[in-house]
C-alpha cells in the first residue's frame, strides 16, 4: 500500500509539472510578438519621410499628365522671330525688351539746297576757276617735263589753259588770306575756305583786284590770267591752280566738277 501510494503521488507530481509546463509554454507563445513588431521599432528621420512623400506626390502628378504635354518642342518648331542682339533694346524703366524698327521710312533725309549739296566724297563742292582744258596735270608722285626750265620736276597743281585777261573766279566761299608776288609762280591769291582747306590762284595779271582779309563768295572775280609765273613763262597762257589740305598739296581735280 505504501509503494502504491508513493507511485500515485509521483505520477500526480509529474502530471502537475507537465501541465504547468504546457500552460507556461502556451502563455509564452501567445504573448510573443512577431519580429517586425519588436518592442524597439526603428526610428525614421523626419527629412527622409518628407523626401519620400515629395517623391510620391511628384510621381502621382506625372501619372496625371497628358503624354503630349510632356513633349519638348524641336528647335525647328520653336518661334525663331526673336531678333538679333543689335535689334533688341532694353527698356530701362520697365525692364521689358522691344525691337528696334530702325529709321522711320516716312522720314526723308535733309537733302538741302541741291546747288550747294556736298559731293559724295565729303569734299566741298567747287566750281571751275576759269573755263578751259587742263594743259598740265597735278603730279606730286611723279615727274613732268617743264618747257621753261627744260627739266623734269613735280607739279603741285594743275594748269588750266585760257587766254590772258580771262577773269578768274573764287571756287567757293572764303576769305583772302594772302596776296603776294611769288618769284616762281608770279602774282598769287590765296583763299581760306575753313577746315584747313585753301586754294591758290597763280600767274595772275595783278595783285590789286582783292585785298587780304576780304570775304569772297563762290564765283566772285578775284583777278585775271596774266604771264607773271617765271617758272612757267614758256607755257601757253594759263591759270596755275592749287589746293592745300592742312597746308599740304592735294589733287585739285578731286574737288573740281567732273566734265
Amino acid at each position: 500500500l505504501d509503494k502504491k501510494g508513493f507511485y500515485i503521488v509521483l505520477l500526480l507530481c509529474i502530471a502537475v509539472v507537465a501541465g504547468t509546463a504546457v500552460y507556461v509554454t502556451s502563455r509564452r507563445s501567445l504573448n510573443t510578438k512577431p519580429e517586425y513588431e519588436s518592442e524597439n521599432p526603428l526610428e525614421y528621420d523626419a527629412d527622409d519621410i518628407a523626401v519620400e512623400d515629395a517623391a510620391t506626390n511628384t510621381a502621382d502628378k506625372l501619372t496625371d499628365l497628358d503624354p503630349d504635354d510632356m513633349l519638348v518642342s524641336r528647335p525647328d518648331e520653336m518661334d525663331t522671330d526673336i531678333g538679333s542682339p543689335a535689334s533688341v533694346t532694353k527698356d530701362g524703366d520697365t525692364g521689358s525688351t522691344k525691337k528696334d524698327t530702325g529709321p522711320n521710312e516716312n522720314t526723308s533725309p535733309d537733302k538741302g539746297d541741291p546747288k550747294k549739296q556736298e559731293p559724295e566724297s565729303g569734299k566741298q563742292s567747287f566750281i571751275m576757276p576759269v573755263s578751259g582744258e587742263i594743259s598740265l596735270e597735278y603730279a606730286m608722285d611723279r615727274l613732268v617735263y617743264s618747257k621753261t626750265l627744260e627739266q623734269w620736276r613735280v607739279h603741285p597743281g594743275i594748269d588750266i589753259a585760257a587766254d590772258r585777261g580771262t577773269p578768274v573766279k573764287a571756287v567757293a566761299d572764303g576769305f583772302i588770306s594772302d596776296v603776294r608776288n611769288d618769284k616762281f609762280y608770279g602774282i598769287t591769291v590765296v583763299i581760306d575756305h575753313g577746315d584747313g582747306l585753301k586754294t591758290l590762284y597763280r600767274n595772275l595779271a595783278s595783285d590789286e583786284t582783292v585785298a587780304v582779309n576780304q570775304n569772297v563768295k563762290q564765283g566772285e572775280i578775284i583777278g585775271s590770267i596774266g604771264n607773271t609765273a617765271m617758272d612757267e613763262s614758256s607755257e601757253q597762257p594759263h591759270l596755275h591752280f592749287e589746293v592745300l589740305e592742312n597746308d599740304k598739296n592735294a589733287d585739285p581735280t578731286a574737288y573740281l566738277p567732273k566734265k
